[in-house]
């Protein structure tokens, strides 16, 4: 079981990796989010400015068709962001797992290594008691 430790210094590795991976397609995602917010207020102004004369309808018509194929850009964005964190945080919890079986592992292995370390004491010791009850029964 020598190569359990660095199976595990490498799966720790991996979650740290994984976890760092998680945190930046969050923090993409919140800026997508905050993006489409700051868009949506924007929409919700000129909307308002629109209404002051005819011609700025007009001129708000023509915008709020390109506006409109941007807020669907940045909901897309969103949502490919969305899926990429899930994927992210399926993946954070693999490698988890991978680390905790690995732990598991090394300590059986360790565990088991107690046990006839245990044993072997016990054994040796009991070939001492008789020895020694040999040594007496001759000596008598």
């Amino acid at each position: 079981m020598r190569g359990v430790p660095t199976l595990i210094r490498l799966a720790r590795q991996e979650v740290d990796e994984r976890r760092s991976d998680l945190v930046r397609i969050a923090a993409a995602r919140a800026s997508a989010a905050e993006a489409l917010d700051t868009h949506d207020a924007e929409a919700a102004r000129e909307a308002a400015v629109s209404m002051t004369s005819a011609l700025e309808l007009a001129a708000f018509s023509a915008w709020a068709r390109q506006a409109t194929r941007a807020r669907a850009r940045l909901q897309q964005r969103f949502a490919e962001l969305g899926r990429s964190e899930a994927t992210a945080r399926e993946s954070l919890r693999d490698a988890i797992a991978q680390m905790k079986r690995l732990d598991i592992v090394l300590e059986s292995a360790e565990a088991a290594r107690r046990e006839i370390a245990t044993q072997r004491a016990g054994m040796r010791a009991d070939e001492r008691e008789t020895a020694r009850h040999t040594a007496m029964a001759e000596a008598a």
